[in-house]
């Protein structure tokens, strides 16, 4: 779903010598994997002087992207239709796009996308260019394929795949769910931030869904349950209680649990943690203090609270 944000522009002159519409591309960081989700912000200013109503005709906004090394990206469907929207004189309208299946970026290497506006009377405004980067990541492990059960009752096979990837010496954890030759790719999902020095560890579940557990930092992990069609079921900050390794366990009836850890709320988190008196330390009012708080001592406790497999 698009959705326009529109806000007043600041003057910073007593006027314009020429009016003109200015388009400016924005993306949340500069490199991704192939086949994950590039979310690009389109920021549209009017300075023409009036009004400027855009979305009326189809296709009125257009995206190119490029190789640096050469070439044009192959197009494989056009960006959805915004609606017809109006821009007043001085002020900034949003829309934000997926990129990623409206080309084919499954091939690493260095992109730039340029986007291009059709205005009133066949004129044309055209942003600079914005580059990016596909890597492929390390991969973590062979892939673990399971079966899936469709809503018409056929079985499907997929296939987990844990990567790490650097970003500004930041090292992020993907999980990528592919058919079994890894031929086509699902989805990608991001998992946050890791650790080099730690290994992630994942178990599948009795409903075939993919649990993983990763280190953050010294002290925090994230744990995610996630379905083979690429939905995040779970997604849960874990706190080391000092009362050994964290880690995974399966108890007798086929339940996986996380020990050694407590659950600590943090925004994103799935599903909500439901409000509880304080005494508990998990009111969503104390998540970020007891995020940045590495001197108070965690509440003691030999597992957690996550989600049983229905």
């Amino acid at each position: 779903m698009l959705r326009l944000v529109a806000v007043a522009l600041a003057v910073l002159c007593s006027g314009w010598v020429s009016a003109q519409v200015d388009i400016d591309l924005t993306l949340p960081r500069e490199t991704f994997l192939p086949a994950e989700d590039i979310d690009l912000g389109v920021r549209i200013s009017n300075f023409t002087g009036a009004p400027l109503t855009l979305g009326k005709e189809p296709r009125w906004l257009q995206f190119t992207v490029e190789r640096i090394s050469g070439g044009v990206v192959e197009r494989l469907s056009e960006p959805p239709e915004s609606g017809e929207f109006t821009l007043e004189q001085a002020t900034r309208g949003k829309l934000t796009f997926n990129i990623t299946p409206l080309f084919r970026l499954s091939t690493p290497g260095a992109y730039r996308l340029i986007a291009t506006i059709l205005l009133a009377g066949g004129e044309q405004a055209t942003s600079a260019p914005k580059s990016f980067d596909i890597i492929t990541g390390a991969r973590m492990n062979e892939g673990r394929e399971v079966g899936w059960k469709l809503s018409d009752g056929t079985i499907e096979r997929r296939k987990f795949i844990v990567q790490r990837a650097s970003f500004q010496k930041k090292s992020k954890l993907y999980v990528r769910i592919t058919d079994p030759s890894e031929a086509h790719t699902i989805k990608v999902l991001p998992l946050g931030n890791s650790v080099s020095f730690d290994r992630p560890e994942w178990i599948v579940d009795r409903q075939t869904r993919f649990h993983i557990l990763h280190r953050t930092d010294a002290s925090h992990y994230l744990y995610h349950v996630i379905v083979p069609d690429g939905t995040i079921e779970t997604r849960q900050m874990m706190y080391n209680d000092g009362s050994g390794r964290t880690q995974f366990r399966v108890n007798e009836d086929g339940e996986i649990r996380v020990f050694g850890a407590v659950r600590r709320p943090f925004p994103g988190e799935l599903p909500a943690m439901k409000e509880a008196s304080t005494s508990t330390n998990s009111a969503a009012s104390e998540a970020t203090k007891d995020l940045q708080s590495a001197s108070s001592e965690p509440k003691k406790s030999s597992t957690n609270d996550v989600q049983k497999p229905r």
